[in-house]
């Protein structure tokens, strides 16, 4: 911020031109940076700079990037899921398994059943893609919510832990926190993921129980509980961007 100026936000929402393309990007400032960084995930572009840094140097370094920002956001772009309509037949993740969404007539109240590789959805309107999405929501929020309890009871009891309280987060950037009270919250979008993906982020959360922190004690609780858990956090890292399908 300038000597009387206004603070500047924390995070807002630009464009800048490269290449002839306009590109949008979510600027975030901290007082804690020193440097400017970019990534590139499911949001699309953030760039992460000082609190005091000016325009126009973040706008030097993204020109200065140019042709390396433009070569990852044209993969982004290619390798991002579809968006998902909510269309009879379109193809569900549940538990790294592909379900075709089957839609009826019916009453608002059935509940969504199971039947070999389909998941059968009844609503008054089948073609309403708000209400199919707000049902789906609500059945894959149960389906967490049971298998998710069903995981924690089997590593706590393994780690010697007592069950903590779970509930349900949507967050578009984590998988999972633990406060300090051991208190856990899971992304009820992580249903969609295989086991070994869910496994992996419930023992993450559980050894926090033990280490609030990611200290060489806290990786190897971790490691302890799963000898194999980095390849569940490679494969959640590069394939959890479609699990924000909807």
């Amino acid at each position: 911020m300038g000597f009387f100026g206004k603070p500047r936000p924390a995070a807002e929402t630009r464009t800048i031109r490269l290449d002839g393309q306009e590109i949008p990007y979510l600027l975030k400032r901290s007082p804690r940076r020193s440097t400017i960084a970019m990534r590139i995930d499911h949001r699309g572009l953030t760039v992460n700079a000082p609190a005091r840094a000016a325009d126009s140097r973040v706008e030097r370094v993204l020109q200065e990037r140019a042709d390396w920002l433009l070569d990852k956001l044209r993969a982004w772009q290619a390798s991002r899921p579809a968006v998902f309509a909510g269309n009879h037949g379109d193809i569900l993740l549940f538990l790294g398994s592909d379900l075709a969404l089957c839609l009826m007539e019916g009453s608002m109240r059935a509940q969504p059943r199971l039947e070999d590789d389909a998941l059968l959805v009844a609503l008054p309107d089948p073609t309403d893609a708000v209400a199919v999405k707000r049902k789906l929501e609500r059945w894959y929020r149960a389906e967490a919510e049971r298998h998710f309890i069903q995981r924690l009871e089997h590593y706590a009891g393994r780690m010697g832990l007592a069950l903590p309280n779970l509930s349900l987060s949507s967050a578009r950037t984590r998988w999972g926190s633990c406060n300090s009270r051991g208190e856990i919250r899971l992304n009820w979008r992580l249903i969609q993921a295989p086991i070994s993906q869910i496994d992996y982020v419930v023992v993450h959360e559980l050894a926090h129980i033990r280490e609030l922190n990611h200290s060489p004690r806290f990786w190897a609780i971790v490691e302890e509980t799963l000898p194999h858990y980095e390849a569940a956090h490679r494969a959640l890292k590069a394939g959890g961007a479609r699990y924000h399908r909807f």
